[in-house]
């Protein structure tokens, strides 16, 4: 028999007038579930659903299975014994109603939530949860569809985009996200970066909406800025700063790759240089105040060293990799400064520098400098205590690149767009009614042509 203790802990308690006496549970060992059987009691005032009429006579019963869960159980099997009426009044036939899920259901509503809930593990698939709640992958599916549909939220007074690459989801190679950074939110997750796309975009959001935004934050895309100049041109355009940095490393990487080929004759005479800026090449990019001063045995050379002794042993070696370091170190600290004052004065000088340094790695980065000139310096404005930057999108892109590989080859990107909008977004919340209709229409990729052979 069940208790009232037992209601509680399995989740019924939605349910009114539990017969407790005729109730009750067992366990199927052969298929790991938990059976649950329930009886309603006896209500002399039942009414026609149509006629409103007491006058109604017991005329058989009906069981039902039902899939639940609990907070404990995911494998709940309920068997609702349900007693059929007959009005005599209007002759119509009805059934007792349990009040757990919907009449023509075989899950129940809280099955249904802890799917949902499910769902925001941007690790799980549905398949894994399917298995998990003894559902199908596509009732999951649907339940998603059903459930949670985003329409975008509102732009931000600062916005950021950038790309996640998702060649497999969508016809293009990279899908758009806007994102804002002081609620941590995901404004829309678009299916194309292009900027035909972009434009139109953004031409059916109303103008005072857009005139609000007065940052946004990009990589060096030139698409973006474009839209940007168009789109929204009351908002100051800002380079992330990481991505200058980057631009900064990879033009010093290609002048190390030069210097370290100059002591490829070393290998044959067992020498140690080429060796070096082959295996600790990463220390010279990192940022020295994370350098290690605790000494480490080197194999290779036999000597006991520090990672700041090794950047040292590197450096000597060459001169001309030693100016191209302090030079990148030079922009690093100016870029950590944040000193908006002083920034357009001293971006002018690097410029020069990088220009005037003699190779041609560095020149194309003093032009990179000149061309984003104006949007560096607006990265240096600070908003509500923060720098205007791309940092905390980088983690969010990738969340949504393990959403998209957890999708499996998937190609419904409205589907995906709402988990990754669900499973992201702190504000996400589903919808009371059901849609209508699934998202059932894809954009795939055109088909390729057949070779006649």
């Amino acid at each position: 028999m069940l208790d009232e203790m037992s209601i509680i802990k399995y989740g019924l308690s939605s349910i009114n007038n539990i017969d407790l006496t005729k109730s009750f549970e067992i366990y199927d060992i052969h298929t790991n579930n938990h059976i649950i059987n329930l009886f309603l009691i006896k209500d002399d005032k039942t009414y026609c659903p149509s006629c409103n009429s007491n006058n109604i006579k017991i005329s058989g019963s009906a069981s039902s299975k039902i899939k639940h869960s609990s907070g404990l159980e995911n494998n709940i099997i309920l068997i609702l014994n349900k007693r059929r009426f007959k009005c005599l009044n209007c002759g119509r036939n009805f059934r007792e109603h349990f009040n757990i899920s919907q009449e023509t259901k075989t899950i129940s509503a809280v099955k249904d939530l802890k799917i949902l809930e499910s769902l925001k593990d941007i690790n799980k698939t549905f398949t894994s949860i399917a298995k998990d709640y003894d559902v199908s992958p596509t009732y999951v599916m649907n339940l998603l569809d059903k459930k949670v549909d985003f329409f975008r939220f509102k732009l931000p007074k600062v916005l950021c985009i950038d790309e996640v690459y998702s060649d497999r989801l969508v016809k293009y190679k990279y899908c758009c996200v806007l994102y804002d950074p002081h609620k941590n939110n995901i404004v829309d997750l678009l299916s194309c970066r292009h900027l035909n796309f972009l434009i139109d975009y953004f031409s059916h959001i109303p103008k005072d909406e857009k005139d609000a935004v007065e940052f946004i934050s990009m990589d060096m895309w030139e698409s973006y800025r474009t839209m940007a100049k168009k789109c929204l041109p009351k908002a100051k355009i800002a380079v992330d700063s990481f991505h200058v940095v980057q631009q900064l490393n990879n033009a010093f990487n290609k002048i190390r790759i030069r210097v370290m080929k100059k002591y490829e004759d070393t290998k044959k005479q067992h020498g140690s240089y080429y060796w070096l800026y082959k295996k600790h090449w990463k220390l010279l990019l990192m940022d020295v105040g994370n350098s290690s001063y605790i000494k480490v045995n080197d194999k290779k050379t036999g000597m006991e060293l520090s990672n700041l002794q090794i950047i040292d042993y590197m450096l000597e070696l060459d001169d001309e990799l030693r100016a191209a370091y302090d030079l990148k170190e030079a922009y690093r600290e100016f870029n950590k400064l944040r000193n908006l004052d002083t920034a357009e004065y001293d971006l002018n000088q690097f410029v020069v520098k990088f220009k005037s340094f003699g190779k041609q790695a560095y020149l194309q980065f003093g032009k990179l400098l000149e061309n984003w000139f104006r949007e560096i310096i607006n990265s240096f404005h600070v908003v509500d205590g923060r720098r205007v930057s791309n940092g905390k999108m980088e983690r969010v892109n990738r969340d949504i690149k393990t959403i998209f590989r957890s999708s499996y080859g998937s190609k419904n990107f409205i589907r995906t767009r709402n988990r990754v909008m669900y499973c992201i977004n702190n504000d996400a919340y589903i919808l009371n009614i059901r849609k209508d209709k699934t998202n059932s229409k894809q954009q795939l990729k055109p088909r390729r042509k057949y070779k006649n052979k």
